[in-house]
């Protein structure tokens, strides 16, 4: 059966529910995360194999993890453990918006020398999608000699640039952006917030921003706007396809649950010898939205995915 692989960082999420934001906040609630694992997860909770890249940490964290991502039915055939797990602060508004600190560990040293790519095939899709891939160390070159292969082998590629601003300081902006148009550029899949493609095209406009990364490269492109649902574009057609409305309590992992269910969606179809259409992609954006609209109804991305049946059941 193929597979979405998913590079990256798996990390421990400490979620304050105070709703005060992160200088305020006075507890903390441990919850598995990080991007690339979140759209493993979803992918799996899809009916899907979803395989995790990643170093895990070799602590009572990474201990946690371990079980996590084997509750979850997450391949880790392509990890090792070394070192102490990544942790981000996340603090919540009286909207549920978020604000992040990271404490970054071992995701940083995942090392490609370490692992065989030769499992991965033209039938696959590899995700990248890591708040922290494009950052300095082993994990971004291990992000690049991923890429080359998988260009090599005609592997469909999906792109997501989790642009985090605690992350990507002001002097890094310049050089953040031009490694995401370098990726942009041999992707099938790219999906951006409105503020990322705005940063990346450095327009206004979303339909010039949308213009712009088609021009680099960029095939199927889905732009998340939160309660408005997300623009889809592709082969020169263009769309809004409507989100649900729910009560928003925690947006955490609500764009990676979008991702790994449109991943989940496409798999299925490229696996049958097919690019996927238009008319196919509305349809899986609209399922896509539903997934990432319920997984903010619940604290913890992980958790609160739900899985392909429970969607059907709305």
């Amino acid at each position: 059966m193929n597979k979405v692989y998913c590079i990256g960082e798996i990390l421990i999420d400490m979620v304050s529910t105070n709703r005060v934001g992160l200088k305020n906040a006075i507890s903390f609630e441990k919850k598995a995360g990080g991007a690339p694992a979140n759209v493993a997860c979803a992918i799996a909770k899809m009916g899907e194999d979803a395989e995790f890249m990643g170093q895990i940490g070799e602590d009572f964290f990474g201990e946690y993890l371990s079980e996590i991502l084997e509750k979850y039915n997450i391949k880790t055939n392509l990890c090792y453990k070394k070192g102490n797990t990544t942790l981000a602060f996340v603090a919540l508004d009286k909207d549920g918006e978020r604000d992040f600190s990271f404490m970054r560990g071992c995701d940083k040293d995942y090392d490609y020398k370490k692992v065989d790519f030769s499992c991965i095939d033209n039938k696959d899709i590899l995700h990248f999608g890591s708040a922290t891939g494009l950052l300095d160390g082993n994990l971004k070159e291990s992000y690049l000699k991923l890429f080359e292969y998988a260009k090599e082998k005609n592997i469909f590629i999906s792109f997501d640039p989790n642009y985090r601003e605690n992350l990507i300081k002001e002097d890094m902006i310049d050089k953040f952006i031009e490694d995401c148009r370098f990726f942009i550029k041999n992707s099938d899949f790219i999906k951006m917030s409105d503020e990322e493609i705005k940063l990346i095209a450095k327009k206004d406009d979303l339909k010039d921003c949308i213009n712009y990364i088609h021009s680099l490269g960029g095939k199927i492109i889905a732009i998340t706007l939160g309660k408005d649902g997300t623009l889809l574009s592709f082969n020169n057609n263009i769309e809004t396809i409507p989100s649900i409305k729910i009560n928003q309590v925690d947006s955490t992992g609500a764009g990676d649950a979008f991702v790994g269910t449109m991943l989940a969606l496409i798999l299925d179809i490229i696996n049958k010898d097919k690019y996927p259409t238009f008319e196919e992609l509305k349809d899986i954006c609209l399922f896509a939205n539903k997934v990432g609209a319920i997984t903010c109804t619940n604290y913890g991305a992980m958790d609160s995915i739900p899985t392909k049946e429970e969607v059907n059941l709305l």
